[in-house]
């Protein structure tokens, strides 16, 4: 899996995308991240979020954990959580990194994801679109 620093564009799905979309909790072999504890109803809040999960990208073939010594865990997704004019985004792979590796994101996160709409409804929708969500659905026009 591609690796990125905390709170850095992501790349990951192209540079116009990059525009509003930042990482969180793509960690790999060679990451230094910071770990710590997570309060309980984020946690709870993050597996939540995850189970119903949107995302404007289709991506083939999943990611193996690459700090798990035996046995890694898999991810195959992405979440998307609005942050006012930016979306956050954290490989499914998270909830293992936060739960197993003791991974702590960044306050921004942890906050945006209590924040979070349910991904099911309209309010998540609106918050999606107002954070550059409709760059990802529909690319800007280059025609000239």
């Amino acid at each position: 899996m591609a690796t990125f620093e905390d709170l850095v564009p992501l790349t990951y799905f192209g540079p116009q995308a990059a525009a509003v979309l930042v990482a969180v909790g793509w960690l790999g072999r060679e990451s230094s991240f910071r770990t710590g504890p997570v309060t309980g109803e984020f946690y709870e809040r993050l597996k939540q979020l995850m189970a119903r999960r949107f995302s404007p990208f289709v991506c083939a073939g999943g990611h193996a954990c690459e700090l798990c010594q035996f046995d890694p865990a898999r991810g195959f997704g992405n979440l998307f959580v609005p942050d006012g004019n930016r979306l956050l985004v954290c490989p499914e792979l998270v909830v293992h990194y936060v739960a197993t590796h003791h991974y702590q994101p960044p306050e921004v996160f942890r906050e945006a994801v209590l924040r979070c709409p349910d991904p099911g409804g309209s309010e998540y929708r609106k918050q999606f679109l107002r954070a550059g969500g409709r760059l990802l659905i529909r690319p800007p026009d280059n025609r000239t």
